[in-house]
C-alpha cells in the first residue's frame, strides 16, 4: 500500500491507495507522537509512506522509518502537481502525494542522521539568538539616535561604554529601557558563548571541521554548520550541485537558441547560504589569493554581488577539501594557527624557537593531513592572485 502524508500542526490527513490506484481510503490522525506511533504500527515492509518537507518532518519521519519499508520525503517547491492545482484540499494533497509516490515521481528529500539533524538545530539556534541579540543592539542605538548622542567609543556595549550610558541625562522611560536592554544583552551574551563552547568541542572532535576551519574567513560556528548543511558530501556529485544545494548558482531560463541567466536561484538551505556569505564577508577582507575574485567581480559589479560569487568559491572549495580530505594550502600561517589551538585550549604553549612559521608544521602540530603538492600552473595563478589582492587593499588604502 501507498500512504500520502499531508502534514499539519494539529493534525495529519493520510490518504491509503493500492497498487493499481482504484482502492482508496482517506482519513485523519493527531498529530502526536502516540497517534503517528499506533499509526506506524498500522505499516508493514510492503508499505510505501511520503510526506512533505515542514517544520516537524524529522519528527514524523523518525517515527515511521522503523516500521514502514519505505519513507520518502518530497520537495515541496518541486510536487508541482499540488501547488497548482485548481481545488486544493488536504485530501486533494494527500491523494496527490500518494499517487506520485505510486508512480514514482517524488522528487525527494534526502533526511539527515539524528546528530546532523541536532547540528543543524544548534547552529539554527545560534543564529536566532545572534538576531536577537543585534535587535537589543539596534534599540539601544535608537535610543541613542534620537537623543542625539554619538558614543565616543567603538561601542557602547564595553565596559567603558556603559560608564558613558549611565553618565549621560537620559528620562526615567530612557534609562529604564537602557538598563533593561543591557540586561537582556547580556543574557543574550551568555546564551551565545554556551552555544559556541558546544560547537568548539563538536569541532575539535570533527577532522572534517578542523579541514574547513583552515580556509582563510571560517571559523569554528562556521565550519560547524557547513558541515551540519552538507552531511555527507558524497551525496553531491561535483562541487556545481553542492552549489545548488546552498542556491547560490544563476537562475537559467532557456529556449531554442536564447538563454538568460538570472540572480542565484536562493533555494535550498537559507541558512547555510548564510554562513557562506559571512564567511565570504570575512575572507574578502584577508590576503589570501581566493579573495581575488572579489576584487575582479567588485570593480564590476560592487560589493554585494562580489560577496555572493566568492561565497560559491568558498562552496566549491568546501567541496574539494572534504572529498579530498585534505586542508587549504594558502592559509595565513599564524591566523590559521590561532583558529585551530582555540579547540585545544588544553594544548601547551610551543617553546620558544620551535613555533611553527609554516602551515606544514601546523598542520602536523594539529594531527592533519599535508595537502598535496600544486602544479606549476596552480603555483603561478596562485601567484597572480595575490598580486591582484595586494593591488586592490593598495589602492583601497589610498582612496
Amino acid at each position: 500500500m501507498f500512504h500520502g502524508l499531508d502534514l499539519h500542526q494539529r493534525f495529519i490527513q493520510v490518504c491509503r491507495i493500492d497498487a493499481t490506484g482504484q482502492e482508496r481510503s482517506d482519513f485523519r490522525i493527531d498529530a502526536t507522537h502516540d497517534a503517528i506511533t499506533a499509526f506506524a504500527e498500522t505499516l508493514g515492509p510492503d508499505d510505501a509512506v511520503v510526506l512533505e518537507a515542514t517544520f516537524h518532518t524529522w519528527a514524523v519521519w523518525a517515527l515511521l522509518v522503523p516500521h514502514a519499508g519505505r519513507v520518502v520525503v518530497a520537495n515541496p517547491l518541486q510536487v508541482k502537481a499540488i501547488a497548482h492545482a485548481r481545488i486544493k484540499t488536504d485530501k486533494i494533497d494527500a491523494y496527490t502525494l500518494a499517487q506520485l509516490l505510486r508512480l514514482d515521481f517524488i522528487p525527494a528529500v534526502e533526511m539527515p542522521d539524528e546528530r546532523t539533524w541536532e547540528l543543524r538545530q544548534l547552529v539554527t539556534h545560534r543564529q536566532l539568538l545572534a538576531r536577537q541579540r543585534t535587535a537589543v543592539r539596534n534599540a539601544i542605538y535608537g535610543i541613542l539616535h534620537r537623543k542625539l548622542l554619538r558614543c565616543p567609543y567603538c561601542e557602547p556595549f564595553g565596559r567603558l561604554g556603559r560608564l558613558w550610558l549611565r553618565a549621560q541625562d537620559f528620562t526615567d522611560a530612557e534609562r529604564f529601557m537602557v538598563e533593561n536592554d543591557l540586561a537582556l544583552l547580556d543574557t543574550l551574551t551568555h546564551g551565545i558563548e554556551a552555544v559556541d563552547e558546544r560547537l568548539r568541542v563538536t569541532a575539535s572532535l570533527e577532522r572534517d571541521a578542523r579541514l574547513l576551519m583552515t580556509i582563510p574567513g571560517v571559523g569554528v560556528t562556521v565550519a560547524v554548520g557547513l558541515l551540519a548543511a552538507i552531511g555527507d558530501v558524497r551525496r553531491f556529485a561535483s562541487p556545481n550541485q553542492l552549489a545548488a544545494y546552498f542556491g547560490l548558482v544563476p537562475r537559467v531560463s532557456q529556449s531554442a537558441d536564447r538563454c538568460y541567466h538570472g540572480p542565484i536561484t536562493k533555494q535550498g538551505r537559507s541558512s547555510a547560504r548564510w554562513l557562506a556569505v559571512e564567511a565570504a564577508q570575512s575572507l574578502s577582507q584577508m590576503s589570501t589569493p581566493l579573495a581575488a575574485s572579489y576584487h575582479r567581480v567588485k570593480r564590476k559589479r560592487g560589493h554585494n554581488v562580489a560577496v555572493t560569487a566568492l561565497a560559491r568559491k568558498l562552496v566549491v572549495l568546501v567541496w574539494y577539501l572534504l572529498r579530498k580530505q585534505e586542508p587549504y594550502r594558502y592559509g595565513p600561517v599564524a591566523h590559521t594557527r590561532r583558529k585551530l589551538r582555540r579547540l585545544t585550549p588544553g594544548l601547551a604553549p610551543a617553546k620558544p624557537g620551535q613555533v611553527p612559521h609554516t602551515l606544514e608544521a601546523v598542520y602536523r602540530e594539529h594531527g592533519l593531513p599535508l595537502p598535496a603538492a600544486p602544479t606549476a600552473a596552480e603555483k603561478r595563478a596562485a601567484a597572480r592572485n595575490l598580486r591582484v589582492v595586494t593591488l586592490a587593499k593598495k589602492h583601497e588604502c589610498t582612496a
